[in-house]
């Protein structure tokens, strides 16, 4: 019993492992700490990639566009050196491959499984080469820290990061009766106005907290933009928007704010030149009874069912209420809802995770130099170092460019459509390329991880032993019903 509870909140059970012997134990026990990502090379910072993506931006807009107007086929070849340079198609596959290899080898899968759940919940959607130089980095350095802190910390490190502010156009949210915004609006030679941006201040309420469930307005999105200008990076010629954030009172629309029926009318001068009072109201947003309950049922949704009930939803609730919104013990409680109502319920698997579940499983060999890991020299990604984003396009998956900012849907409906069924198809007849060539794929292979991985094996093995040929087997292990679902 319980091994399709082990899939269900991480990536199954490896052929050199064990079943655990208190599966719930195992899981909660994950979440204490945050525990080391598995990579034998320096890992670069957010600052590095933003420091990166600067240069790339400048030499292409302000040198290359220059320098080469009157001449595209000289224009391209100088940019395709400045993509090597700064490494623009080459961070997306280090990133993917650092997330994949501390996924296959860490010794706390439950916690990469919700460390992959957050990153989709806060999205940075395909903009600007984010995903190029940042999302990854992002999702290191700013959520994953905070998972072992409270979910109050999380939103407001998120929503004050580069990557946030600059994917949701924050710099371009300035107080029309700030300094700034009176100066440029009053002066005849600037051809543009400035104004409120509801882009990020929108997201904030729908998608990272409240949610639609706690009934704001239109009134309180203008009201949240105008609390959260100033929020910005620092611009100058060189970094262009890849300067560093810092808060900058003479772009800031000064309150009282009225948002949720509650009035912020913070008066402390020192309060408001740091932007203080971001802080204060994203505790209140984190902390809202809707909030909780959005969340919840996300985490829910995620990992047991579609359509979670309000049994399940509130066990996550009462343990936030319990512990201020300490992200430890709300992982622990995802672990036990999951636990108790497993059983019952099936979870279709989106394409990422699929792959982690048979890569885990099967012991593919899709990542280079496993579980050391390469580092960026200077060049584009061989083919091997980015085989695994190819594998993730190839899947209709590259995660890290979700069309829109609320990320991947996380629904059965989403993924199961004729064509991203037959692109599964279509990969998992590929697994015989990335297969372990030290181990036999046999019949016997086959048995032993189907009864280490699945409560109910039977029906699965009778299939399997009408599998006869090699590459036969992967498809019909991969695209087994049961295996698609926990």
């Amino acid at each position: 019993m319980y091994r399709d509870y082990i899939r269900k909140v991480s990536f199954g059970i490896g052929i050199e492992e064990d079943m655990p012997n208190d599966p719930l134990d195992w899981a909660k026990n994950q979440f204490d700490q945050n525990p080391n990502l598995i990579w034998g090379y320096d890992l670069p910072s957010l600052e590095d990639q933003r420091k990166r993506y600067g240069e790339w931006v400048y030499g292409d807009r302000k040198v290359l566009r220059q320098k080469f107007k009157k001449d595209r086929l000289k224009y391209e070849n100088a940019k395709d050196q400045l993509r090597k340079k700064t490494g623009e198609k080459f961070y997306e596959s280090l990133e993917l491959s650092i997330r994949h290899t501390s996924a296959l080898a860490s010794k706390s899968p439950a916690f990469e499984r919700m460390w992959h759940f957050w990153g989709n919940f806060f999205a940075i959607s395909e903009k600007d080469f984010l995903a190029s130089f940042s999302t990854g980095v992002y999702q290191r350095e700013v959520i994953r820290p905070n998972m072992v802190k409270t979910f109050e910390d999380l939103v407001y490190d998120v929503t004050t990061s580069w990557c946030m502010l600059h994917h949701l156009d924050n710099s371009e949210n300035i107080g029309p009766s700030s300094k700034r915004g009176i100066s440029i609006n009053n002066d005849p030679n600037e051809k543009s106005k400035v104004g409120l941006n509801e882009n990020h201040a929108r997201e904030l309420l729908e998608l990272h907290t409240v949610s639609p469930e706690a009934n704001y307005s239109q009134e309180d999105v203008i009201e949240m933009a105008k609390a959260m200008t100033g929020w910005r990076y620092l611009w100058n010629e060189k970094d262009l928007e890849a300067g560093p954030i810092k808060f900058q009172d003479e772009y800031h629309e000064n309150g009282p704010y009225k948002i949720l029926n509650k009035i912020y009318d913070i008066k402390d001068f020192n309060t408001v030149s740091q932007g203080k009072e971001l802080k204060v109201i994203i505790k209140d947003l984190a902390n809202h009874p809707s909030t909780k309950k959005h969340i919840s049922r996300k985490l829910c949704q995620h990992f047991i069912c579609d359509d979670p009930n309000e049994e399940m939803i509130n066990v996550i609730i009462d343990s936030w209420n319990k512990n201020d919104g300490s992200l430890i013990e709300i992982h622990k409680a995802t672990m036990e809802v999951a636990f108790k109502y497993g059983n019952d319920f099936k979870k279709f698997s989106m394409p990422e995770l699929w792959l982690l579940q048979n890569a885990k499983m099967l012991d593919l060999n899709y990542l280079y130099s496993y579980p050391k890991g390469f580092e960026f020299k200077g060049a584009s990604p061989n083919r091997r170092q980015k085989l695994l984003k190819d594998i993730l396009y190839e899947l209709g998956h590259p995660i890290f460019r979700a069309k829109q900012p609320n990320g991947y849907i996380d629904l059965e409906d989403e993924w199961l459509s004729p064509e991203l069924i037959i692109r599964r198809l279509a990969s998992a007849r590929k697994f015989t390329d990335i297969a372990n060539p030290n181990l036999n794929y046999d019949n016997d292979f086959f048995e032993k991880v189907i009864i280490s991985n699945f409560d109910k094996p039977e029906k699965f093995l009778k299939l399997m032993d009408s599998a006869k040929f090699y590459s036969d087997r992967f498809v019909v292990f991969a695209n087994y019903p049961e295996m698609m679902r926990a």
